[in-house]
């Protein structure tokens, strides 16, 4: 299910795009970004990411899992965000060794800690925030 832009808090920025489609970790990651101080939109997969950017939602940050179901996978939507939303901040996470996601953006193995997580997500859209 897409989320529901009209539901969106107007204010502030710090929005991460969460896109994991393992429910128990797309909720606690989520809870640890927002413990983070982010506004976190949470989606199960690389298509309702695309829906949501398309749809004009805003993020300064994807944080997204490497394999997922649907008509892409983590690294397809990457490299996707790379050419249509190059200033979008890029996490993924996987696994398994993904060279070719470390080139993309961020990457950071499975397991991790959802501290450690959350902490870099939030220093990486406080450098979108300012300016960098």
């Amino acid at each position: 299910m897409a989320p529901d832009l009209q539901a969106e808090p107007l204010e502030g920025l710090g929005r991460v795009l969460l896109v994991e489609d393992d429910v128990l970790l797309r909720g606690l990651v989520g809870e640890a970004m927002r413990d983070a101080g982010l506004t976190v939109i949470e989606v199960a997969n690389a298509d309702e990411a695309r829906r949501y950017l398309q749809a004009g939602g805003r993020a300064q940050l994807v944080f997204s899992d490497v394999e997922m179901p649907g008509s892409m996978d983590g690294i397809g939507l990457g490299r996707w965000i790379r050419q249509t939303y190059p200033d979008i901040a890029l996490i993924l996470t996987s696994g398994k060794a993904a060279p070719s996601a470390a080139a993309l953006g961020h990457f950071i193995p499975k397991p991790y800690g959802l501290i450690e997580a959350a902490e870099i997500a939030r220093k990486m859209v406080d450098a979108k925030e300012g300016g960098g």
